[in-house]
Formats: C-alpha cells, sequence, structure tokens
C-alpha cells in the first residue's frame, strides 16, 4: 500500500510540475505579447513625434499594463496637437505684439525731431467740388461790395425781365430790353442820366406799377405786378418814397403814417397809433409826434416821416426816388444810414432799392447798377 501512495505522490508531483511549466510558457508568452505590443506602440510613437520638428517630448510605458500604455500613447498624441497649434497661435500673436510694438515707437518718435514731421507737413484734405465753389462765390461777393459787383442769388425779391417801355409819340426805347435783379437784405442803386428825364421818370412809374411795360415783366418773387391790384402792390408789396409828395404837410408826424396804414388796407397786431409811434421812434423823429405839421418840421425829418411811411406798410421792396436831394452831406449821410439799417430786421429782411442821378448816393449801396 506504501507502494500505491509512493506512486500517487509521484504522479501528483509531476502533474504539478506540469502545471507549472505550462503556467511559465504562458507567462511567458504574454510577456511576449506585451512587450510585442508595447514595441508596436513605441514605433507609431516614434514616427508621429518625427513629424512634429519643433515638439520634444518622452512618452513612458508600463510593460505590465498594455491598455494603460495605449491610454498614455493616446494622451501623448493629444498632448502634441495642442502643442502644435499653441506654438502657431504663440507665433501669430508675437507677430502682431511686435507690429504693435513697432508702431508706438513709431508715434514715439514723431516729436523726437526738431524737424517738421509729416503730419505737419503734409497738404490739408481738400473739401468737394459744392464746398469750393461756394467757397469762392463768397469770396467773390467780398471782393466786390461796390459798384459791377456780381452778387449771387437764386432767386430775387424784386426783378425786371427783359422789359422795353416804348414812348408811343416818338417810338423812343425808353428802357429796352432792361433786366435788372434786386435781393433782399441789402441796398442797391440805379444811377439814371440826370439829363434824361423821361429814363427816369419811366423806370420809377416801371418799378411801382404806374406804368406797364411793352414787353418783358416787372416780378416781386413769383408774382407779375401786372396781375396784381394797386392797393395790393402799394399797400403790402412795395414801400415806395417819391421825391415829390412823401407826406403830407398839414398832417402832423403820427397823423402822416396813420394814413399810410390805412390807406393799405392791412390788418396790424397792435394798435395802429402805438405802431406810429414806434417807427417815427425808430426813424430818429424827434419832434413831437402830434399837433405839429410835418410841413414846419426840419427837412430831414420830414425825410424820416417819408421813410416811416413806407416801413408802415411792412413791405419787402422799399423804393426811393432821390432820398437825399436838397439836403447838405450830413443829412444825406443820415437818410443814407437809415436806409441801410432798415434793410434787415430781426423778424424781416429787405430790398432797398435808390434810383438817383448821385453818383455818390449809388457807390454809397451795396450794389449799384448804371443805366445807358
Amino acid at each position: 500500500m506504501s507502494d500505491n501512495m509512493n506512486d500517487k505522490n509521484e504522479n501528483i508531483d509531476k502533474t504539478m510540475v506540469d502545471e507549472a511549466v505550462v503556467d511559465k510558457t504562458a507567462e511567458a508568452e504574454a510577456s511576449e505579447t506585451v512587450d510585442d505590443a508595447a514595441i508596436g506602440d513605441i514605433a507609431a510613437d516614434e514616427s508621429s513625434a518625427d513629424s512634429i520638428e519643433s515638439i520634444d517630448f518622452t512618452v513612458v510605458y508600463d510593460d505590465d499594463n498594455a491598455a494603460v500604455a495605449g491610454n498614455d500613447t493616446a494622451d501623448a498624441a493629444e498632448t502634441a496637437d495642442a502643442a502644435n497649434n499653441a506654438a502657431d497661435d504663440t507665433n501669430d500673436d508675437s507677430d502682431v505684439a511686435v507690429n504693435n510694438a513697432n508702431q508706438v515707437k513709431e508715434t514715439l518718435a514723431l516729436r523726437s525731431f526738431d524737424a517738421p514731421t509729416a503730419l505737419e507737413t503734409h497738404e490739408a484734405v481738400k473739401a468737394d467740388s459744392a464746398t469750393s465753389v461756394s467757397s469762392q462765390l463768397d469770396n467773390e461777393i467780398k471782393r466786390n461790395r461796390k459798384k459791377d459787383a456780381l452778387f449771387f442769388k437764386a432767386n430775387p425779391t424784386f426783378a425786371l425781365d427783359h422789359v422795353t417801355v416804348t414812348n408811343r409819340k416818338t417810338g423812343r426805347n425808353i428802357l429796352d430790353d432792361l433786366s435788372l435783379s434786386f435781393h433782399a437784405g441789402a441796398t442797391h442803386a440805379v444811377l439814371v442820366d440826370a439829363e434824361d428825364r423821361e429814363q427816369h421818370q419811366a423806370l420809377l412809374a416801371t418799378m411801382v406799377g404806374m406804368v406797364r411795360p411793352d414787353r418783358g415783366n416787372v416780378m416781386h418773387k413769383s408774382a407779375n405786378l401786372s396781375d396784381v391790384e394797386p392797393v395790393e402792390m402799394l399797400g403790402h408789396r412795395i414801400g415806395f418814397i417819391p421825391q415829390r409828395f412823401a407826406f403830407r404837410p398839414d398832417l402832423d408826424a403820427e397823423s402822416n403814417v396813420l394814413y399810410a396804414m390805412d390807406a393799405s388796407n392791412r390788418n396790424f397786431l397792435k394798435p395802429k397809433p402805438v405802431t406810429a409811434r414806434e417807427l417815427l421812434k425808430r426813424v430818429g423823429f424827434d419832434e413831437v409826434t402830434s399837433g405839429l405839421a410835418v410841413g414846419e418840421v426840419s427837412e430831414l425829418n420830414q425825410r424820416r416821416v417819408a421813410i416811416a411811411r413806407a416801413l408802415s406798410c411792412e413791405a419787402e421792396v422799399i423804393i426811393a426816388d432821390e432820398p437825399t436831394a436838397g439836403l447838405d452831406a450830413d443829412d444825406a449821410a443820415v437818410v443814407l444810414d437809415l436806409l441801410k439799417k432798415f434793410k434787415r430786421d430781426a423778424d424781416r429782411k429787405r430790398a432797398i432799392i435808390v434810383v438817383t442821378t448821385n453818383p455818390e448816393v449809388a457807390d454809397a449801396m451795396d450794389h449799384s447798377v448804371e443805366l445807358d
């Protein structure tokens, strides 16, 4: 029996030895398999690393765990891609920073020299064509304020458009295709021949609508005076200061102005006597406004009353015939200054037109023209 037991023990030992050999063999084969996988991964990583020339990195593998080595390999590849992108971004940011730094240095260096900089010597940008034309017109007007000056306006306040007036008895064209323009906010003079009384009278009569031209039109803005009633013309559109009969000498100053206001058939915001006294004050009338006939006051104050009457109808056009005739130089200057004063008020602009034979009076106006 002991022999049988020995045989069994030997068989068991052999079996255990064989199993141990098998286990070692399997372990060796598994180890070789892991080593082969690791070697393959290393080769793949080395190939990937060679494609990234600017990045050096090291990957550590665990031979006992192939899965861990594979994960490390994937992480290393992602790290390499991120590092490559970061390097590109860093290069771009670096270029931008360098450019910005250079611009700052150039800007700071602008004032480091005594010589004028490029900005200081650079020609100013020219205005557009419309602005340039406007500036040229303004300069032309400023240079030409006297006789024969150019006056640029699109729409005149008052105009004679190719007007011809013929004396039917003699056949003479007293006004021959005459065109004149007058603008609110300025004083104008029409210089006529002192020897040609017929022309002088025909011009005035045509301008105030007493005579209709044979050809052409007399215009107040867009209205043809031939189509306007006389009351509206002299009561609303034109304030006329004739050389004679500019006032009633038997009435006092206030009554003279009230007479003109009533004749205009206009409505006024204030009571008429209040407006009349205000106008007399504005023209500098220094006598009592009631009780003293205008025929008894000085020649200068008579002209002041005549101007106040013309202003009372609130017209945009004031036409004065020889407003300084019979006055000395000082009084004539006062009258001309008054006319200039009323070319522009706070609430309105007027075209002041003087018809005269006196060249000095014509030269005192902003614009003048001489009839042939």
